[in-house]
């Protein structure tokens, strides 16, 4: 007597069925965790969230005044460091301007470094003038940012 081949569940043509079945097990016992951790661990992926926000923001920081530094290198008393300062000048007004954080905390920094580099009276003085508010205003930036972070973790 030929056994039934209806009555075992592992046979070629069931193992698509089989597959199919483990991975849509598989992916809900995954979303189970995934929603069992968003609930469960809410504050810690909101703080590595910000963490991460805050970490972005710092190499915007540290960005800038690497292009500042960049920008001490020139002086503006040389007519052939005039054009390469301009461009510098350029570059930081639009990362400025490009980023909503910085432009809420000194819109008016953007307009001047603007306003100096399409100067056709570029000066040493009135570029180390710009260079040492926009430093003063990354170190004020960078203080409330912490101090920020400090009153969110109490």
């Amino acid at each position: 007597m030929a056994p039934d081949s209806n009555k075992y569940i592992f046979t070629w043509e069931n193992i698509p069925n089989i597959i199919s079945f483990l991975a849509n097990s598989t992916t809900i016992i995954a979303s189970s965790i995934a929603i069992y951790i968003f609930i469960c661990k809410r504050k810690e992926i909101k703080n590595a969230f910000a963490l991460l926000m805050n970490w972005t923001f710092q190499l915007t920081l540290n960005d800038l005044r690497s292009k500042l530094e960049r920008l001490m290198e020139y002086n503006a008393n040389e007519p052939a460091e005039i054009e390469p300062i301009k461009n510098i000048l350029h570059e930081v007004a639009g990362q400025i301007r490009g980023n909503k954080k910085l432009m809420q905390l000194f819109p008016e920094i953007a307009e001047k470094f603007e306003r100096l580099s399409g100067s056709k009276k570029l000066s040493e003085p009135a570029k180390r003038a710009i260079i040492s508010e926009l430093r003063e205003n990354l170190r004020n930036a960078e203080i409330n940012e912490i101090i920020q972070q400090d009153n969110k973790n109490v």
